[in-house]
């Protein structure tokens, strides 16, 4: 329901005023230059803070988005730049309770980069009718 149920996710605010997501009903302004987009490709260290305040440290590098969670665990995803400020991740495995049932291997989500500020990237997702959107930031 965490995925496919918009109305199942709002139920649950951020619970921390560190986290950056977020839905709307409209997709964002894209106000990001192609060379900032091309940019995130070539940087392989990130974070973002999830809904609860923790952090989630980001490598990118040889087409996988490994995420280190802060209970030790991780997710590995296969990177696809997809042009036009969007990427594609596609879940390998994870062994953090959350991710690991929330994905199934092989499946696939795509994300948008629609600003840059200082090292902090604005990325959205559409699920149905809702765009989610967080912000990710370079170490």
């Amino acid at each position: 329901m965490q995925k496919d149920c918009n109305e199942f996710v709002a139920l649950f605010p951020n619970k921390s005023p560190e986290s950056t997501w977020s839905m709307q009903n409209e997709r964002p302004l894209q106000i990001i230059s192609k060379e900032e987009c091309n940019n995130f490709s070539k940087t392989s260290k990130y974070y973002y803070v999830e809904n609860d305040g923790n952090k989630v440290e980001v490598t990118l590098k040889d087409n996988l988005w490994v995420e280190k969670f802060s209970d030790n665990t991780f997710s590995k995803l296969r990177y696809k730049n997809k042009g036009n400020c969007e990427f594609e991740l596609e879940f390998i495995e994870s062994d953090n309770v959350s991710r690991k049932n929330l994905s199934i291997k092989g499946e696939k989500y795509l994300y948008k980069l629609y600003n840059e500020d200082n090292l902090t990237y604005s990325v959205y997702t559409k699920n149905k009718e809702t765009y989610y959107i967080f912000k990710i930031v370079k170490q």
